[in-house]
C-alpha cells in the first residue's frame, strides 16, 4: 500500500526538479561539474574536500538510511553506481549523483571554487535550492519518480565539464 506524500513536500520536491537550467558561461559561470566517474578514481581522491571515500553516505545525507541499499553505503560505494527497480534502486541512483554533486560543491583549490551551480547547505545564486536539503527531501519522499528526477537534474550539472585533472 502506498503512503500518501504531503502536498507541501510534493510541491517542494517539484520545485527542486524543475528549477531553472544551468546558466552559460556569460551568465555567472555555472559551467563546471565533475562526474561520479572522475571522483571515484583513486588518483582523484586527493581532490576530495570535506569528505573521504570511506565516509558513510548518511554522514552527508541522513535520509539515505531509509533504504536498505544505501543505509550503510560509503561515499565511494555510492559513486561506483548501481541502480535497479523499486525504491532501493532509485535510492542508489540518487546517491551516486548526490555524492558527486556534494564533492563538486565542496571543492576549493585555494584560488576558488568550481563554477558548480549547487551549494551544499543554502540556495545558490544560480537558482538551485540547498543540495543537502534537496537530496534528503527526495529520499524522504519515498517516491521513485521524485528521486530519479533529482538524480537526473544533479547528473546534468555533474556533467557540465570538469576542469580538474
Amino acid at each position: 500500500m502506498k503512503k500518501p506524500v504531503s502536498l507541501a513536500l510534493s510541491a517542494a520536491v517539484a520545485s527542486i526538479a524543475f528549477a531553472a537550467p544551468a546558466a552559460n558561461a556569460t551568465n555567472g559561470g555555472t559551467t563546471e561539474g565533475c562526474t561520479p566517474g572522475y571522483w571515484k578514481v583513486q588518483q582523484h581522491h586527493d581532490s576530495w574536500q570535506e569528505a573521504g571515500p570511506g565516509d558513510k553516505l548518511r554522514s552527508k545525507f541522513a535520509k539515505a538510511t531509509l533504504y536498505k541499499s544505501t543505509k550503510n553505503m560509503t561515499l565511494l560505494q555510492a559513486l561506483q553506481g548501481g541502480g535497479g527497480g523499486g525504491l532501493d534502486g532509485a535510492a542508489k541512483i540518487l546517491a551516486r549523483a548526490a555524492v558527486a554533486a556534494y564533492l563538486n560543491a565542496s571543492y576549493d583549490d585555494g584560488a576558488g571554487h568550481l563554477a558548480f551551480p549547487w551549494r551544499r547547505y543554502e540556495p545558490s545564486e544560480f537558482d538551485r535550492p540547498a543540495l543537502v536539503k534537496s537530496v534528503n527531501a527526495a529520499f524522504a519522499s519515498k517516491n521513485r519518480g521524485t528521486m530519479l528526477e533529482l538524480a537526473s537534474r544533479l547528473d546534468r550539472d555533474n556533467n557540465l565539464g570538469c576542469p580538474l585533472t
